[in-house]
């Protein structure tokens, strides 16, 4: 079945006041022409709890193997509001298409039902949950070699017969087909037949040509998952969900699935409950921002870090990722020397595209290429390449690509210290100082090892000519390079290199999108001049992260969320955070003036901002 390389279905919490899942977002199918009645009931929620997530998949629902969780997800309650489900959308969207011919909304619909009932049916004599029944079954290498009870038992049948009559999954496989005639025989069942039924999905899916940068696939096999392959190959899960579309589901892939392993890495991570992106980063001496780059499924602020059941698994790549591209060249211009390149003549830059810059890529209309594409074409981590081309978003970056515009895909050392960007314009930064993002020289101690750019001392070279060359102050430079004595007497030596680019205050603001007053306030132990209290290793305050997802236009200068619950209204919450309604709608621009569409259970909102 090929259901997995054309959907990535996923049931959600639904975000409308009424507590519930949903199949699709409010809003979602907007674009696909669909009429109102059928695009409004593929939006209503299912009275389940947010464990039947687990069932959006073509892989076989056996036991959850936790009793509270079977109980919620098995209620009866659910059973039936699926069931209701499948009669709205039969009688509004009939065999309407759903993201490709051959897919229906409907068989969608019951695919999770199919599930349901594959996961949640029951010992009629017991009332036990039979997956949890088979689970108990002693282990054997042989299924014929269970005791008698165990092998005809009316779990162990019906499991077999639930598999073979089960149009939405693949999991039927001709090894459990031999099984069910073996049980069959065995146990003298009398079976219609034992071949499996026609898939509800007619999908062809045309052959797509992959571009896989680093030259490895791997075709998987039963029990694979994304981290075991990331485990096995050192990559990471993460980058490797977001370059095969064709993963549904990181805890059970497809068999026989092949895809592109992104290129390796000298460390890995798994990922702990209590982790952050910057713990992580503190642990290996790296900067956030690096974990995040080195993950690219990762969110820019990192929320998707740690989940109960990870969507993209739970294995980082803590070290830079390399490898060998092996794909073919695009439309880049580019330099193998590490200086600045100036954008291709007649091609505008894309606004606030920094233009210090090795590498340009032109976005031709005829290539109708994805960011994705041109991110693995051009060795950049998305989310590199969307901070150093700031007009596109990650999660929008598609539709923000401007045909004809040249982007940076290759920002050199030290890009985002300065104010090398640009507003369509072919302006170029030039350096007269060689620099370099790893030392070119021996170093001394105490250097810190997240030090962006590094600068070889010449002769004639002062403390403070190297210092005022990077645009940094002294004291930056000898707190950077804590060797060189105050008076840069001793320490500072001609063909060493020493740390000429760090954190500062400014930078630090610019970098997460806040001024530098609000850093400073929300860091009061700095100094106003940031010269004390402002040390390197030491963890800051960039932001306040919204405990929930949030929807687009609430204020950079946002500093506390809520979720609403059941029974909030935009003037409750107003009120309870002693502000105008006026205010909260201003705050939240998602939301209608009549609070009746954007204001979403399970959404975080803004309630305050700074000056």
């Amino acid at each position: 079945m090929v259901l997995a390389g054309v959907l990535a279905l996923l049931l959600a919490a639904s975000a409308g006041v009424n507590a519930g899942v949903t199949m699709f977002t409010n809003g979602s199918l907007s674009s696909m022409g669909l009429t109102s009645a059928c695009e409004l009931s593929l939006y209503n929620s299912i009275d389940c709890d947010p464990g039947v997530s687990a069932l959006a998949t073509g892989s076989y629902g056996g036991s959850l193997n936790n009793a509270t969780l079977t109980s919620l997800v098995c209620q009866s309650a659910c059973g039936t509001s699926i069931a209701q489900l499948h009669d709205s959308v039969a009688a509004s969207c009939g065999t309407t298409a759903a993201l490709v011919p051959g897919m229906s909304f409907l068989a969608l619909v019951d695919q999770v039902w199919s599930n349901w009932n594959q996961t949640c049916f029951t010992d009629p004599t017991t009332g036990d949950n039979c997956n949890d029944v088979i689970a108990a079954f002693p282990n054997v290498d042989d299924i014929m070699t269970l005791p008698t009870a165990d092998l005809c038992s009316y779990c162990n049948v019906q499991q077999l017969a639930l598999l073979q009559a089960n149009a939405y999954s693949d999991a039927y496989t001709q090894d459990w087909q031999s099984t069910y005639e073996a049980v069959a025989q065995a146990c003298n069942l009398t079976v219609s037949g034992f071949d499996p039924v026609q898939s509800a999905f007619n999908v062809t899916v045309p052959s797509v040509e992959v571009n896989c940068v680093s030259g490895n696939t791997y075709t998987t096999k039963d029990g694979d998952t994304c981290d075991s392959i990331a485990q096995a190959y050192g990559v990471s899960a993460a980058t490797m969900f977001y370059i095969n579309p064709t993963i549904v589901n990181c805890s059970a892939i497809w068999n026989g699935t092949d895809l592109c392993l992104p290129q390796t890495c000298t460390s890995i991570y798994t990922v702990q409950a209590n982790d952050t992106c910057s713990t992580i980063a503190a642990a290996y001496g790296l900067f956030t921002a690096d974990v995040i780059n080195f993950n690219s499924q990762l969110n820019v602020n990192c929320s998707n870090l740690v989940d109960p059941v990870p969507y993209w698994g739970s294995t980082l790549c803590v070290s830079t990722p390399g490898g060998t591209y092996t794909g073919q060249p695009l439309n880049t211009t580019t330099s193998d020397s590490g200086s600045i390149v100036s954008p291709p003549a007649g091609s505008p830059v894309a606004p606030g595209t920094t233009t210090d810059c090795g590498a340009w890529f032109v976005n031709e209309a005829s290539l109708n290429l994805t960011c994705a594409q041109i991110c693995l074409s051009n060795l950049i981590a998305i989310n590199l390449f969307t901070e150093a081309n700031p007009s596109l978003n990650k999660t929008t970056c598609d539709s923000d690509l401007v045909a004809g515009d040249a982007y940076c895909v290759n920002p050199l050392p030290g890009w985002n210290y300065g104010n090398s960007t640009s507003s369509n314009t072919t302006t170029t930064t030039t350096s007269s100082v060689p620099a370099a993002s790893t030392p070119g020289a021996p170093t001394q101690t105490g250097i810190a090892s997240n030090c962006d750019m590094y600068y070889t001392v010449q002769s004639g070279d002062t403390c403070e000519t190297v210092a005022a060359e990077f645009g940094i102050t002294t004291a930056q430079f000898l707190a950077w390079n804590p060797a060189v004595s105050s008076d840069c007497t001793s320490g500072f030596w001609v063909d060493e290199a020493y740390c000429v680019a760090g954190d500062t205050c400014d930078t630090v603001a610019a970098k997460y999108g806040i001024t530098t007053a609000q850093f400073l306030a929300w860091n009061p132990a700095i100094s106003s001049d940031c010269t004390s209290g402002f040390w390197l290793q030491e963890a800051y305050c960039v932001g306040i992260s919204p405990p929930a997802p949030t929807q687009s236009g609430i204020p950079s200068n946002c500093d506390d969320y809520y979720v609403p619950v059941s029974g909030d209204t935009c003037d409750t919450v107003a009120a309870k955070f002693s502000i105008t309604t006026a205010q909260f709608l201003a705050w939240n621009p998602a939301i209608s003036s009549d609070c009746t569409s954007g204001f979403w259970l399970e959404e975080a909102y803004c309630v305050a901002v700074s000056p």
